[in-house]
């Protein structure tokens, strides 16, 4: 079920903005808030107060500077689009806790300009490659904004350039209405066990739910990603992902898999403190974590590298061909992983 927000602000400047009517027009319960500046919602409030209540509310705005950026760790030719920020949904170890100075989720209404951009990108690159969710849920608001209906009408126009959409949300009435969806169009789940899902990413659907999102959009045409990441290393945590595993390849066509990305925590300093400050009892920050050479606290080197080899072990037992990565991982642990295993 799709929740509609508590309350949606409005920046002044764009309340006549078409897209902010278009937005308005499909909720009729929450109270419109007139603002100046997105930026000041919840000023007066508490970081904790903030991320408590301001998620379950919606901003609309206009982005001022970029739209669609490439990140200094990203290849040639990949970008993140900044449509919208931040996230209704409250994980433990998300880094959004920290990364925007409010804590309500925006859409910019200035959603032409994301489009146009886009395009010029995928005519000046041979094969661009953009990442939808980085700092918001890609689906999340896909039933007030439609964004993945354009972008599919874009993507079929322009086969060389692929969109990835990453998600926890079963918001996909919009891409399963969709006839032959193009393939370049990548929706992907982040899953993590019903047990942890349901300890540290709060106000989410279940794994369930998403997993049976992933299955309608696979039925619908779709190539989908699989992201497990963070995996938390808590009592019991083989038998956790390995069923997990289990019920994800006995539900998903592992043909209409286009990649699985693994993941371990990794908190810079900032993050770690906020989750200690929210969330004290937190398991993503009280097993054995530490300082690791670029500053962000992790597991240990080779208990990584044990994590991700059982976790391969476990995929390969359902298919062999399945692309799979490390999440940020250096070229040391990635060579100790797959150095018997390709």
């Amino acid at each position: 079920m799709i929740q509609t927000p508590d309350k949606v602000y409005v920046e002044e400047d764009i309340l006549d903005h078409p897209f902010t009517q278009k937005i308005l027009s499909k909720i009729h319960s929450a109270p419109i808030i007139c603002v100046e500046n997105y930026k000041k919602i919840g000023q007066e409030k508490s970081f904790n107060q903030r991320a408590d209540e301001d998620k379950n509310s919606l901003a609309l705005a206009s982005k001022k500077g970029e739209l669609i950026k490439n990140i200094g760790r990203m290849d040639h030719g990949q970008f993140y689009l900044f449509h919208e920020i931040d996230c209704k949904y409250d994980c433990e170890y998300c880094y959004l806790q920290y990364y925007f100075q409010t804590k309500v989720p925006v859409v910019f209404v200035n959603r032409d300009e994301v489009l146009k951009k886009i395009e010029e990108l995928l005519n000046s690159f041979e094969n661009p490659y953009f990442h939808v969710g980085e700092v918001c849920d890609a689906l999340a608001f896909d039933d007030l904004t439609e964004f993945s209906t354009d972008i599919v009408e874009l993507f079929s126009k322009h086969n060389k350039g692929t969109i990835e959409f990453r998600t926890k949300s079963t918001n996909i009435n919009n891409l399963i209405s969709i006839d032959s969806p193009p393939k370049n169009v990548i929706p992907s789940w982040t899953f993590s066990p019903k047990k942890i899902a349901d300890m540290i990413e709060h106000k989410t659907p279940s794994f369930k739910e998403r997993l049976e999102a992933a299955r309608r959009c696979q039925e619908s045409g779709y190539t989908v990603g699989v992201r497990l990441d963070p995996i938390i290393k808590i009592e019991g945590w083989e038998d956790l992902y390995q069923k997990m595993i289990q019920e994800l390849f006995t539900r998903l066509d592992t043909k209409q898999i286009d990649y699985i990305s693994l993941g371990t925590p990794k908190h810079n300093k900032v993050l770690f403190e906020t989750i200690k400050k929210r969330f004290p009892a937190s398991p993503t920050i009280l097993g054995e974590l530490f300082p690791s050479t670029d500053g962000k606290y992790k597991y240990l080197k080779f208990q990584r590298v044990d994590i991700y080899k059982n976790m391969i072990s476990w995929i390969r037992e359902y298919d062999d061909n399945i692309r799979i990565e490390l999440s940020i991982e250096s070229d040391e642990v990635k060579e100790l992983v797959f150095e018997d295993i390709d």
